[in-house]
C-alpha cells in the first residue's frame, strides 16, 4: 500500500469518527438545552434553535469560498442559481422547527430513532415522484423498519419514567407527530435537491450554504411575528411576564446570560451542525451514501447509551429509566437497523433477490 493509499485510509477513517461524533454531539447539545432550567422555568426555544442551527448551516458557504472550491463541470448541465436554493431552504426550515420542537418532550434516542423513517418517506418519494423502482428486498426493508419505528414510539406510551418532570403522554404523542410530519417536509427537500444536482452544476457545500443564509432570511422574516403570536398550550410556550408566546427571542437571550455552560452548548450546536455537513458530505463524497446511513445509525446507539448514563447520574431526564420500555426500545432498534441494512443491499436475503434487480440509487 502505497503512502496516498494509507493516507486516504486514514483521511476516510476520521470522517466517519468525526461524523459519529459530532452527529452525536449535536444531537445531546440540544437535548441539553432542551433539559436546562433557569430560576425555574425550562430552557424552551425550538424556533432560536433552528435559527442557529441555520446560522452552522450558513457557516458551509465560508468554507466554501475559504477553500476556492468549484463544482465539476458537466457541459450537459447549466450552472445553478442563487434563488433556486430558496425552495430546499424553506422546507429545511420548516422541518427543523418541527423536530426542534418534539426534542423538546421526547427522549433524544426515540427522537433520533423515528427520524429513520426519512427512509421510508424518501423511498416513497423516489417511487412516485422520480419514478425509481423498489426491488422485493428493498421494499421487505422498509417493512421491517416500519415495524421497529412503531416498536420504538410505542415504548414511550407504554412506560412510564420514574422521575417526576415527565410530560404527559399527550405532549409527547403530539411530538412523534411532528417528527413524522417533518419526515416528509425533509424528504421533499432531499428529492428536490436531487434534482437541481440532475440539472444544474452544483457544489454540495454551496448549496448548504446558501441554503442556510435563505433560512436566516426566512427566519428573520418569522422570528417577530412568533414573538407576539399567544401560545395557550400548558407545555410548549415560551412565558414572557405570565403570558405564553410561540417565541420569545429576548427570554432566550436573558437564559443565556444567566447560564454560561447553556450559552456554550448553542456555540457548540452552531459549530456541531456546519462539522457534521461537513463530515457528512465528504463521506458521501469518498465512501458512499450507504456508508453515512449506516454511520448515522451508530449515532443513535450513542445517544441512546449516553442518554441512560445521564437519566441515571443526573437529575436530567434524556432517557426513559424503565427497564422494560429500554428492552422494547431495544427491539425495535435492532429492527430499524436490519431494515436500514437489508434496504441498503448490506444483508441480502436469498428468496428475495430479483433476477434483475431495479435497485433505488443512493440518497
Amino acid at each position: 500500500m502505497t503512502n496516498n493509499e494509507q493516507k486516504s485510509v486514514f483521511f476516510i477513517n476520521s470522517l466517519l469518527v468525526g461524523m459519529i461524533l459530532v452527529g452525536t454531539l449535536n444531537t445531546l447539545v440540544y437535548k441539553y438545552q432542551n433539559t436546562t432550567v433557569i430560576d425555574g422555568v425550562t430552557f424552551i426555544h425550538p424556533y432560536m434553535q433552528a435559527l442557529c442551527m441555520f446560522v452552522g448551516e450558513a457557516c458551509c458557504i465560508v468554507f466554501y469560498f475559504v477553500f476556492k472550491m468549484k463544482a465539476e463541470e458537466d457541459p450537459n448541465k447549466e450552472n445553478g442559481g442563487f434563488k433556486i436554493l430558496s425552495i430546499p431552504a424553506l422546507f429545511d426550515g420548516i422541518t427543523s422547527s418541527l423536530q426542534h420542537v418534539a426534542l423538546n418532550f421526547i427522549p433524544s434516542s426515540i427522537y433520533q430513532m423515528l427520524r429513520g423513517g426519512l427512509m421510508i418517506v424518501t423511498a416513497g418519494f423516489s417511487k412516485f415522484v422520480l419514478k425509481k423502482q423498489l426491488s422485493k428486498q428493498q421494499q421487505f426493508g422498509i417493512l421491517l423498519a416500519i415495524l421497529g419505528i412503531f416498536i420504538v414510539g410505542l415504548s414511550n406510551f407504554l412506560f412510564r419514567k420514574s422521575k417526576s418532570d415527565d410530560f404527559s403522554w399527550e405532549i409527547k404523542l403530539i411530538s412523534i407527530a411532528l417528527i413524522i410530519v417533518s419526515l416528509f417536509t425533509q424528504a421533499a427537500q432531499y428529492i428536490f435537491e436531487e434534482k437541481l444536482f440532475q440539472k444544474y452544476n452544483y457544489h454540495v457545500f454551496y448549496v448548504v450554504g446558501v441554503e442556510g443564509m435563505w433560512g436566516l432570511l426566512y427566519f428573520g422574516i418569522v422570528m417577530p411575528i412568533l414573538n407576539f403570536i399567544p401560545c395557550n398550550f400548558e407545555e410548549g410556550c415560551v412565558f414572557r411576564n405570565g403570558q405564553g408566546y410561540w417565541e420569545c427571542t429576548d427570554v432566550f437571550f436573558q437564559q443565556l446570560g444567566a447560564d454560561a455552560w447553556l450559552t456554550v452548548s448553542v456555540i457548540m450546536g452552531i459549530f456541531s451542525i456546519a462539522l457534521f455537513n461537513i463530515f457528512g458530505v465528504n463521506v458521501t463524497k469518498y465512501v458512499s451514501a450507504l456508508t453515512r446511513t449506516v454511520v448515522d445509525t451508530i449515532r443513535t446507539i450513542l445517544i441512546w447509551g449516553i442518554g441512560l448514563i445521564v437519566t441515571a447520574t443526573t437529575s436530567r431526564v434524556w432517557e426513559n429509566t424503565s427497564k422494560w420500555a429500554n428492552l422494547i426500545e431495544l427491539i425495535g432498534f435492532v429492527l430499524l437497523v436490519l431494515g436500514n441494512l437489508i434496504y441498503k443491499e448490506m444483508l441480502k436475503i436469498s428468496f428475495l433477490q430479483d433476477k434483475k434487480k431495479v435497485l433505488l440509487e443512493e440518497q
